[in-house]
């Protein structure tokens, strides 16, 4: 990664926006003093996340804002972005796999900061965590100012061990390891906070276990009193049903007679009606009789009549019949006939369809034959075609091949004699050339970039699960926030409303808090008490009696409740509210969870704004058990968050491994191409009147070698043209070719004999198709005539059957007629006899009837009374909750009444003496013991929490050890490497001030050749600015930053040192990206780059950029 370019705009003395391009590995800026040069540094630790003012040259951070010059007005806000190019996406993080990023900030003149990291907002800690382990910082070792250089070796061991850390990566484990300490503190609070809660559970359990032992001898007491209810009432019912069952059978006998009597009255009823209509349809009979008789007289006259007419029709018909019967014989003997004839046609179209087939077959196999005949003869054709133009080919290609060979044999003999000459012109043997170093290195090279590609994959990976991780523990976060903000509203709520009072008593359904806070409202705040002698001002609640079943008492728990509360029904909405609304009593009202309040004759449907006490306990206590649960869920993402951060942290270690091992392998192949450039240079000189003989020698050999071929091949080819001539002037193709034209001639013939004979038998088979359908219509027409004249000879024969019949009947209606007129006159007369009989028994009958129902409608008045005991012994059932069905019934009939009306009065004052009973106890116990259990399962879980995080501090504290230790001791081998090379010799190393790596500051300790100082402030400015600058570069060989930014440091060195210096710089340059600010010649012209900075305006700083190699390639071209 590189500095690319740096953006400037209102950033102290760089009013207009300015770009500083850095495309050098070592940019020089230069300028005057008090021209804005230092601005450049202090903008580039700016960006980076630098908060404290004083750091950069000011009094708050608002100083860096252009604040105006004689010419120019202030400015309201300073930006600068850095731009960097990741080409080898060394960056961790999201905006590691961009090819170039870029960083800028912004202040206002309020003091508001923005940061952007490729144009999207984010926070400071953004910016610092992207940088992270690259050795870029604010303070970090890259950016030496000026006057620090030599105070760096001077500063306390904490702070030189801060260097250490950042080249070794340790910071980010610092930090996620601070972060993990601040969870553990977080994760033992909310333990504590669990244990203050489950020892009020303890005590609340200890409480209600009494009040459950209390509400359980309530149950058993009312169990027996309610069995010995259910007996009594039973044996009542059971007297009731027998008696009902006594009712039942009188009432079913008075019944059945009464029915009986309906019976025969209506039976008698309808037998006088029937009797009467009998009646009336009897005279009708009569006279519709004589009716008919008289018409049938006139019918039977009209026949005889017409029978005369049609006995001389008969004999017409009979003529016609015979005619008919001879004509269907002819018809019959001619159908037969043409029968015949058809299948002796069918016969004859059979043989000749298989002449046909016959016919057709033979036509194709000729034509097949034909086709094949064809063929061949166009095949044969081609082919001496193409034999004589591959004559005509081979005897020019003869006749060019002689002329060439001639010219070859010529052109041969010229080159060897040419060859003779050189050969005597060839000085010294050849020399040999040693082999390449290049492919092992190359192999070594791939072999790098290999285990960088995979350690970016690698790192690639971890980096997505650690932003899942974050992403789902900052959501865990974000809840358990919400809920913690939640329960501090409502707990500042409850501090509100009063502290004593019967809220304190309270245990209801969260459910049911909106609907107890509007009918308990101005009741939470009343004392508590045993008697109303307790009262001393206010309201008062004295002890809870008993809940009725169905009413808001139900719905609350409490040792202290109005009794008003049991008249209050509950109902789940509004409409199952409005339906109980009819059945309430004088005094009695229903409610909704939502507290919709209804009376007989009134409704309470308003909502207070605010929320109830009770509400908000309820709500409080919802809150708190969420917020546990939420605390144990972020402490459980928190741990893989925390160990996607390590596996993180190890991706982004084993890239930056691969990747200064890539580096070193880049550098190492550079190195020895340019020996290899050198190498082959020395040799090209020494070989090269070799090479130009050995060249001209191999071209000769070359064409020598290409004409004889060449010559060899003319002559093959020479030979095969002559054998392929002869042997097409052997061959007898023209023979072969008039035989195929013969058979072709046969077959043509063959062809057309097949062919007529196919006609001839098409035209057979057509002209007997022709006669079969004729034969085959005239049998349908004579079928179709047969069936007609059979039709019309049987119509004939109709009307003689028809004749004989017609009067016959109508004698017989007539003689019918007559009888059955006598009959139904002597019907008459006894229909009248019965009606008399008939209305004699009705009277009786109707005074039986009366008496019958006085009786019945006695029976069924006492057999309603016993009906509504029996319904309201039946409620009293369901109020006990007991079946009659399920009752001993010997028992019933056994049991004593009044011997149960003293049990059941001596249970009650037993359950009198108990006093008030909390029923919901053993509920609430039940409940409180699973909160219990729940509480202890979250502990368990914040524990084993603890535990992980404890785990992730210790492989965080030992893989920082490990880090640490390598680092330093790297540090420190560099550092006595490189000591000797700027100071001409001497020592320097680092020291531990103790054995713990965690805690322990770093020393350093230098001496110059020829001194043995004890401590490094004995030494001169020069020398602290020498020692200092070896200890940053042997940081650099290890951890190499993306860039240094140095200031000034080689003021204190005179010229020697400053040549060390440059020296040193320049061996560096080729991994590491330089941008220093000097006043030195000597460090000026080793720059590649110049960037000059200058003041025309007073205030207002401008930059001249100088690329060295273009100008010296400018200056060489004029």
């Amino acid at each position: 990664m590189r500095l690319k370019s740096i953006k400037l705009a209102g950033f102290k003395s760089f009013v207009e926006p300015t770009r500083i391009s850095l495309s050098a590995d070592m940019t020089a800026v230069v300028g005057p003093n008090g021209c804005g040069k230092s601005n450049v540094i202090d903008a580039v630790r700016w960006v980076l996340g630098e908060s404290s003012a004083r750091h950069l040259r000011g009094e708050n951070m608002t100083d860096v804002i252009f604040n105006g010059s004689t010419n120019r007005s202030p400015h309201s806000r300073a930006s600068v972005e850095l731009v960097f190019d990741n080409p080898h996406h060394r960056v961790p993080g999201e905006f590691g796999r961009f090819s170039e990023i870029a960083v800028r900030r912004e202040v206002y003149r309020d003091g508001n900061n923005l940061y952007f990291i490729n144009g999207q907002k984010c926070r400071r800690k953004d910016v610092t965590d992207l940088f992270l382990g690259t050795g870029l910082g604010p303070r970090s070792y890259a950016i030496i100012e000026q006057g620090t250089v030599s105070r760096l070796v001077e500063s306390r061991p904490a702070d030189l061990k801060l260097f250490l850390e950042e080249a070794a990566g340790v910071s980010r484990y610092k930090e996620r390891r601070r972060e993990t300490e601040q969870r553990i503190r977080h994760t033992r609070d909310n333990l504590e906070r669990l244990g203050d809660i489950r020892g009020e559970l303890g005590e609340r359990l200890l409480h209600l276990k009494a009040q459950a032992e209390t509400a359980e001898r309530y149950r058993q007491l009312k169990g027996r009193s309610r069995a010995a209810r259910s007996e009594l009432i039973g044996s009542e019912l059971w007297s009731i049903e027998n008696r009902l069952v006594e009712i039942k059978g009188a009432l079913a006998e008075h019944e059945q007679a009464q029915a009986a009597l309906d019976a025969r009255r209506t039976h008698d009823e309808a037998q006088a009606l029937a009797l009467a209509t009998a009646r009336q349809e009897r005279q009708a009979e009569q006279a519709e009789r004589q009716q008919q008789i008289f018409l049938g007289g006139q019918a039977i006259a009209r026949l005889e009549q017409q029978t005369l007419h049609r006995a001389e029709q008969g004999r017409e018909w009979q003529r016609r019949r015979a005619a008919l019967a001879e004509r269907m014989h002819h018809l019959a003997q001619q159908l037969a006939r043409e029968e015949a004839r058809l299948g002796e046609l069918q016969l004859e179209g059979e043989r000749a369809e298989l002449l046909l087939e016959e016919a057709q077959a033979r036509q194709e196999e000729a034509q097949g034959r034909q086709q094949a005949g064809q063929e061949r003869v166009v095949q044969l054709r081609g082919l001496r075609e193409q034999w004589q133009l591959r004559l005509g080919e081979l005897q020019g290609e003869l006749t060019r091949l002689n002329a060439e060979v001639s010219h070859r044999q010529e052109l041969l003999a010229r080159i060897r004699l040419a060859r003779l000459k050189l050969e005597d012109e060839r000085g010294e043997p050849v020399m040999g050339v040693s082999p390449s170093p290049l492919p092992p290195l190359e192999a070594a090279l791939a072999a790098a970039q290999a285990n960088h590609a995979g350690a970016a994959v690698r790192q690639s990976q971890c980096q997505s699960g650690l932003r899942e991780a974050q992403a789902r523990w900052q959501g865990a976060l974000g809840a358990l926030r919400e809920h913690r903000a939640r329960l501090q509203t409502l707990e500042a709520l409850l501090g509100e409303e009063p502290q004593e009072g019967l809220g304190d008593h309270l245990t209801l359904d969260q459910a049911w808090a909106q609907a107890l806070d509007k009918v308990l409202g101005h009741w939470l705040g009343a004392t508590t008490g045993e008697s109303d002698h307790e009262i001393v001002q206010g309201r008062f609640v004295g002890r809870a009696a008993p809940p009725a079943a169905g009413s808001l008492a139900e719905r609350v728990r409490g040792d202290y409740l109005p009794d008003f509360i049991n008249t209050i029904r509950t109902a789940p909405d509004r409409a199952a509210a409005l339906a109980l609304r009819p059945t309430l009593a004088q005094g009695e009202s229903v409610i909704t969870p939502l507290g919709e309040w209804f009376g007989r004759n009134w409704a309470d449907l308003g909502q207070s704004q605010r929320l109830g006490r009770l509400s908000l306990q309820a709500e409080s206590e919802r809150l708190a058990g969420e917020a546990v649960h939420l605390e144990a869920e972020s402490l459980r993402l928190e741990a893989l968050h925390e160990q996607a951060g390590m596996m993180a942290a190890s991706a982004d270690e084993a890239l930056a491994q691969t990747t200064a091992r890539l580096r070193e392998a880049e550098l190492g192949l550079q190195q020895a191409r340019e020996l290899w450039r050198l190498e082959e240079g020395r040799q090209s000189e020494r070989g090269e009147r070799h090479r130009r003989i050995a060249g001209e020698l191999a071209r000769l050999d070359e064409e020598l070698v290409t004409e004889q071929a060449r010559q060899e091949a003319a002559c093959e080819a020479k030979l095969l043209a002559e054998e392929r001539l002869e042997e097409w002037q052997s061959r007898g193709e023209d023979e072969a070719l008039q035989r195929a034209q013969r058979e072709q001639q046969g077959l043509d013939e063959s062809l057309e004999q097949a062919r007529q004979a196919r006609e001839r038998a098409h035209s057979d088979a057509q002209r007997l198709q022709q006669e079969r359908e004729s034969c085959r219509h005239l049998c349908e027409l004579h079928r179709t005539e047969l069936v007609r004249v059979r039709e019309e000879h049987a119509q004939l024969a109709l009307p003689e059957r028809d004749e004989a019949v017609d009067l016959a009947p109508l004698l017989e209606t007539q003689r019918r007629l007559e009888a059955e007129q006598l009959t139904t006159h002597q019907a008459l007369a006894h229909l009248e006899s019965e009606l008399t009989a008939l209305d004699k028994r009705r009277q009786e009958d109707h005074k039986s009837l009366v008496g019958l129902q006085e009786k019945l409608a006695q029976l069924r008045l006492e057999r309603e009374r016993l009906l509504t005991r029996r319904q309201a012994l039946h409620e009293q059932f369901e109020e006990l909750g007991v079946r009659f069905a399920d009752l001993d019934q010997a028992a019933l009939l056994k049991a004593d009444r009044g011997k149960l009306r003293q049990e059941i009065q001596a249970l009650e004052e037993q359950v009198t003496a108990l006093g008030a009973i909390n029923l919901a106890a053993l509920e609430e116990y039940e409940e409180a013991r699973t909160r219990a259990e729940y509480m202890e399962n979250q502990c368990q879980d914040l524990e084993q929490a603890l535990e992980t995080l404890e785990q992730a501090i210790k492989r965080i504290d030992r893989e920082t050890q490990i880090r640490f230790r390598d680092t330093f001791d790297k540090v420190n081998e560099d550092l006595k490497s490189l000591f000797p090379k700027v100071f001409g010799g001497g020592s320097a190393w680092l020291e531990l001030t103790s054995d713990d790596l965690l805690e322990a500051g770093v020393t350093i300790m230098a001496r110059p050749p020829g001194k043995k100082n004890a401590t490094i402030a004995l030494l001169s400015g020069g020398e602290k600015a020498l020692t200092a600058l070896a200890l940053v570069f042997a940081i650099f060989r290890l951890n190499p930053a993306p860039f240094c930014m140095l200031d000034e440091v080689d003021a204190p060195l005179d010229e020697v040192n400053v040549g060390r210096f440059c020296s040193l710089v320049k061996e560096m340059s080729s991994t590491v990206q330089f941008v220093y600010i000097s006043h030195n010649k000597v460090s000026m012209e080793m720059a590649e780059q110049l960037v000059g900075v200058t003041m025309q305006e007073p205030g207002v700083s401008r930059i001249v950029s100088v690329d060295i190699g273009e100008a010296v390639a400018l200056a060489e071209q004029n």
